[in-house]
């Protein structure tokens, strides 16, 4: 059984597979300053904690 990804930065549930728009959209929406400060990343790279 797969975990329910979270956001490493405020441990909101994205769902089991979230689309990388998604994670965008989380990321504008709710992390703007982290988006400015991680423009080089994918959004994955960013916002997903590890999954165990």
């Amino acid at each position: 059984m797969r975990k329910m990804i979270q956001c490493k930065l405020c441990g909101t549930p994205l769902g089991k597979e979230p689309a990388t728009e998604e994670l965008e959209a989380h990321w504008k929406k709710h992390h703007n300053w982290h988006w400015e400060a991680n423009k080089e990343k994918s959004p994955e790279e960013a916002l997903l904690k590890k999954r165990n």
